[in-house]
């Protein structure tokens, strides 16, 4: 498993947690299937997201979505998930480490800490920050249907 690759699948962020951190993961997301439609994308707004658009109806990317985004659940959710209170203490373990454990560990796992890599200035290290813009103008402009916007933003992405 290359530690430095971004964008992961839901088998290789499996392969860098384990699959008890991916369960957890995939309850949490179930549970913010109910709590995110309402908030108006307030995570991704919140995030600096360079790949949200509030005329999205999801996540462009959300097959591929980086480590960050996985581990970036609002407290309504986190509160809200059917876990115990070990499991919570999980997921918030390896933000803790960013914090205060050693950065060496944790730097494999989330390589370009404190940066997001989707923000601008992530998308403009990548050198996708104005194809990503283009894409997003031309959905919003209506000269792009969604599933070709969100084909071609994964696709820059992976590329």
């Amino acid at each position: 498993m290359d530690y430095k690759k971004i964008f992961l699948t839901d088998d290789e962020f499996e392969e860098l947690f384990g699959p008890q951190i991916s369960r957890i993961v995939k309850i949490l997301n179930e549970t913010a299937g109910t709590v995110c439609p309402p908030c108006d994308g307030y995570c991704c707004k919140n995030i600096h997201c360079g790949l949200y658009s509030e005329k999205f109806s999801t996540c462009p990317i959300y097959e591929i979505r980086p480590r960050e985004c996985r581990y970036h659940f609002c407290n309504d959710v986190f509160t809200r998930a059917p876990l115990s209170k070990e499991e919570k203490d999980m997921m918030v373990q390896p933000v803790e480490e960013l914090i205060c454990g050693d950065r060496g560990d944790i730097a494999r796992l989330f390589f370009l800490f404190p940066e997001f890599p989707l923000d601008d200035k992530g998308l403009a290290a990548r050198g996708i920050k104005d194809a990503v813009n283009r894409i997003k103008s031309d959905f919003e402009e209506g000269r792009l249907d969604q599933p070709s916007a969100f084909s071609g933003l994964k696709e820059l992405c992976q590329g």
